[in-house]
């Protein structure tokens, strides 16, 4: 393992200059990686947790059309034995499968701590491949659940990207579909599914609402207006109107609004696009790549001027060039440009701050091949983060994917929380729910190697419940949820957590202790999430809590003719049917069923003038016959009214 001196160190984080002080910090490791087959996208993942880096490979023939179907692929990752030694474990893992992919995704989708991953397959020839882990019973081995999982239908998918959407703690999916031409024809529109929590999703095209468009390339899960939910990035291959590429804003349920508009203009060979904080004021940029001669670049997001919108950098002049990934291959504290050519060598550019780019011409071993994907991690577990490429389309002679070792100096940087959720007062009992956003050395595809955790303790009259460990989940893109119990039985004055982040590397960054103060609800807390297939429910009030007045309980359901209403004194969270039951039944209090008008179930209620009620709560929550759920019953979201002056 090489390491730099600290003064060397220093002079390379220091440098302005085009080219870095060492050549070829990325040394190509000959024939580590075995066969020769045209392969359009890698995914590295840790699927045995045995805490190092394995890699799918996404096989298949086949530009703009099908060719050859090919096996899907798993390399495991034989570091315990050899360093830099991979395995072609595929038929054993994955079994005999074989499609046009053109891409792998991973993610626990069934919440049991093991990567499972699916195969975005092209051309309408094969539906999504879902593999699932059988973890602790046969750790790293995969079994294809894609049909019983929801997905039955062939689509012509580019990519995916799994992510928590609707912020109940589990992943949802939205893939690719470029309809009957995966260039050009009519288009199609990305599929929304929505995961009940054990691994079975649902699509539900209405809470997406895309527009069609052509060639479409990639997924990006990210927070891009700063509001703790994942909004949907798309690049496409084409000119299309309402903007090439798509940008959907997420309104914090899984329901999106399109403002594809207010991204710049760009060619209409856009490959990918990276989303990430490339110039450290802790809101999302994007960088594009293409075709040869139509010179991409830097995009800036300008919603730190106090509303969302971009403004397109300085423009790089590229090759063919096909991916592109965030690193910080210097280790000065912002993300530079990894970049995967078809049309000539891997190529780095620095980043100068400001998102200003120089390119960096010799850190890569010089090969001209035909790179479609790179992935970015630390194969031989030294502190460092490596590159593996994906080779395919142009001179199969050259399809050999290649591991890319970093000789460079170790990650020593921590990772940084760019933003962690305000959530006010929050009633006394609880659950609590917390996001947060960070980022570290990596971006790539959602994936930026660092793990979470929460601990909390909650402070009551008579003292403070035990330190407590929470629930961290990734939703996607470096945004994190953070669920904590009620450990005070509805006693509790203050929440007090801390939040830790550690990268692959061992480097770590705890908060100092958020104090969420607790209390009787006031008012209208709408809380928890909307559940069902076809049919979301969405639930409000409006009105005053006050004793002597009243308020309107608002339920938003399109096509139905009515709503059952349930109402009890407190609330709860369990599965129930479809989704999640939110309300406490043990304190039932009754059921109403009110007429849908137009979209939406309107019930009145009074409150008696009488002042003893104050700090009385009462709690909604909607329920409407839906056989394309499970128990046939879907349901909305909570809403929590606290009688107050």
């Amino acid at each position: 393992m090489t390491r730099f001196a600290p003064a060397l160190t220093a002079a390379v984080v220091g440098a302005f200059v085009p080219a870095p002080l060492f050549a070829q910090q990325f040394v190509h490791s000959s024939n580590a990686l075995p066969g020769s087959v045209w392969t359009e996208g890698v995914e590295p993942a840790d699927v045995d947790n045995d805490g190092d880096i394995d890699l799918f490979f996404a096989d298949g023939d086949g530009f703009s059309s099908a060719g050859t179907k090919r096996q899907n692929r798993l390399y495991i990752n034989k570091l315990e034995v050899t360093p830099n030694t991979w395995a072609d474990e595929s038929v054993l893992r994955l079994g005999t499968n074989s499609s046009n992919a053109k891409m792998a995704i991973s993610g626990d989708v069934n919440g049991d701590g093991w990567i499972d991953a699916m195969f975005c397959n092209a051309f309408n020839t094969d539906r999504p491949f879902l593999y699932v882990n059988r973890g602790s019973s046969g750790p790293g081995i995969f079994v294809e659940r894609g049909v019983q999982a929801g997905f039955s239908t062939a689509y012509s998918s580019a990519s995916g990207q799994f992510g928590d959407l609707d912020n109940d703690g589990d992943l949802d999916l939205i893939l690719c579909d470029s309809g009957s031409s995966f260039l050009g024809g009519s288009g199609d529109k990305p599929h929304l599914f929505f995961n009940d929590g054990s691994g079975i999703f649902t699509e539900n095209a209405a809470a997406l609402g895309a527009p069609t468009k052509k060639a479409h390339m990639d997924v990006q899960l990210v927070d891009i207006d700063g509001d703790f939910d994942l909004d949907f990035f798309g690049a496409n291959r084409a000119s299309n109107s309402g903007g090439n590429h798509y940008l959907m804003l997420n309104d914090g349920t899984g329901t999106f609004t399109d403002v594809s508009n207010l991204l710049p203009g760009t060619s209409t060979n856009v490959y990918e696009a990276e989303v990430g904080d490339l110039d450290n004021d802790s809101d999302l940029d994007l960088f594009f790549v293409s075709l040869s001669g139509f010179a991409e670049g830097s995009v800036r997001n300008n919603l730190n001027t106090g509303s969302l919108g971009f403004s397109s950098g300085s423009t790089l002049s590229g090759s063919d060039d096909n991916e592109v990934g965030l690193i910080d291959f210097d280790n000065d504290g912002d993300y530079d440009i990894a970049i995967g050519s078809l049309g000539s060598s891997e190529k780095l550019f620095r980043n100068n701050g400001n998102l200003s780019f120089s390119t960096v011409s010799s850190d890569f071993t010089s090969i001209s091949d035909s790179t479609l994907d790179l992935g970015i991690a630390d194969f031989d577990n030294d502190g460092d983060y490596d590159i593996v490429t994906a080779q395919g389309e142009s001179n199969p002679g050259q399809f050999q994917n290649k591991i890319y070792l970093n000789t460079g100096s170790a990650d020593t940087l921590a990772p940084v929380v760019s933003a962690i959720e305000s959530i006010g007062v929050q009633p006394a009992n609880g659950p609590w729910v917390v996001r947060a956003q960070v980022r570290d050395q990596v971006m790539d595809d959602g994936h930026d190697w660092v793990s979470a955790s929460v601990d909390y303790f909650v402070t009551t009259a008579a003292g403070s419940t035990p330190n407590t460990a929470g629930t961290a989940t990734r939703m996607a893109g470096g945004l994190w949820r953070f669920a904590m119990d009620d450990t005070a039985e509805g006693a509790g004055l203050t929440l007090n957590y801390t939040l830790t982040f550690t990268d692959w590397a061992g480097n770590s960054t705890t908060t100092g202790v958020q104090v969420v103060p607790l209390g009787p609800v006031c008012g209208i807390v709408p809380y928890g999430l909307a559940a069902g297939g076809a049919n979301v429910l969405v639930m409000d009030a409006i009105g005053s809590t006050a004793p002597g007045s009243g308020f309107d309980v608002v339920v938003t359901a399109p096509g139905q003719p009515a709503v059952a209403t349930i109402v009890a004194f407190g609330r709860d969270s369990y599965p129930f049917a479809g989704g999640t039951g939110l309300l406490d039944l043990a304190n039932y209090y009754t059921l109403v069923v009110t007429p849908v008008v137009g979209s939406t179930a309107t019930s009145t209620w009074h409150l008696p003038n009488n002042p003893s009620l104050i700090g009385a709560v009462l709690n909604f929550q909607a329920a409407i016959p839906d056989p394309s759920v499970v128990g046939g019953v879907a349901l909305s979201n909570g809403v929590e009214i606290g009688i107050c002056n």
